[in-house]
């Protein structure tokens, strides 16, 4: 009983989206098939330079009719509502970089005025609940102005996440899905993961920030489809060039620093063809190129030299199945 009433709810607070949606005009609420199988949407494809094209990072992945995002960065609120998802069953954190939460308090914010009234669980791995504070002490005066103005039509219960801190393992097993946190390379920062979505026999990996790695190559082991953060190195010798013929060492040894930590696209392609990947999505691009066919094209000249399966540039928005 308490299931139907709670299913009830949902359609209520759905329609209602739906309608004030179409007023705004603004997407209609995405029509869920719980007989559906697995696929991605890719909200946030670029890094923390300003790209007015790429959102940071953030992935939704679709098991039916569930919907969990992995990371909320910067600006990713707005292709959430583009893609007409206006509720969640869960958020997972790779790693506490503010380019991959950031975003979470204006996605729980838009929700409440939405009418979604309950807590959202948030899992990640150590670190979460420290985070996850944080960003909801930044909204504790606009939630009493709210809550003063509008009463009980406005959701506190949404923007109190609830929050979970796992090793990893196992970190969600029901009802054919299971979701399994692993292990990535990105030091100095740790913890760092990803994460692992078996449903009905297909398998999507998202990999969090990496380098390639072992452990990186293990959590991807078998994928259907591998959505990767990529670093082209070459398109990062013009730059280089520049700092260093400017006497910029700043500048020079922060490129450097930052390309030590992240997957390098032909690395990439050897791994994931190694490790039986059989599709590849790239996102979080590095550098952050702009959404055309002729930079995308150069973001990846030489992984088919290494890789025998599809490989897709992502853009904001984009949706891909395994």
């Amino acid at each position: 009983m308490r299931k139907k009433t709670c299913l009830s709810f949902v359609a209520i607070v759905m329609v209602v989206s739906t309608a004030f949606a179409v007023a705004q005009g603004r997407p209609q609420a995405r029509a869920l098939d719980p007989d559906a199988g697995i696929s991605v949407i890719l909200l946030g494809t670029g890094v923390p330079i300003p790209n007015p094209q790429r959102g940071t990072a953030c992935t939704a992945v679709i098991a039916g009719d569930r919907v969990f995002l992995v990371d909320t960065g910067r600006n990713c609120v707005v292709t959430l509502d583009q893609a007409g998802i206006f509720d969640l069953d869960a958020i997972f954190y790779t790693h506490y970089h503010s380019d991959h939460f950031i975003g979470l308090g204006e996605i729980l914010l838009n929700f409440g005025v939405a009418g979604i009234d309950r807590s959202i669980p948030v899992l990640g791995p150590p670190g979460a609940v420290e985070v996850v504070e944080g960003i909801i002490a930044t909204y504790r005066l606009d939630l009493q102005y709210r809550i003063t103005h509008h009463g009980e039509k406005f959701s506190e219960a949404v923007m109190n996440p609830t929050v979970t801190e796992h090793e990893p393992g196992v970190v969600l097993d029901e009802d054919g899905l299971k979701v399994t946190m692993f292990p990535v390379c990105h030091e100095p920062i740790e913890p760092a993961v990803g994460y692992r979505f078996e449903y009905r026999d297909r398998i999507v990996v998202i990999s969090g920030d990496t380098r390639v790695c072992p452990d990186y190559a293990a959590g991807a082991e078998g994928a259907d489809l591998l959505v990767s953060e990529a670093e082209n190195a070459a398109m990062f010798n013009p730059g280089l060039a520049l700092a260093r013929a400017a006497g910029n060492t700043r500048q020079f040894e922060m490129i450097q620093e930052g390309m030590e930590y992240h997957a390098e696209t032909l690395a990439l392609a050897q791994m994931a063809q190694e490790a039986g990947v059989k599709k590849l999505a790239l996102t979080h691009l590095f550098p952050s190129i702009p959404p055309t066919d002729a930079a995308e094209a150069a973001f990846i000249q030489g992984m088919s030299d290494y890789f025998d399966g599809p490989i897709i540039v992502g853009r904001d928005g984009m949706e891909v199945a395994p």
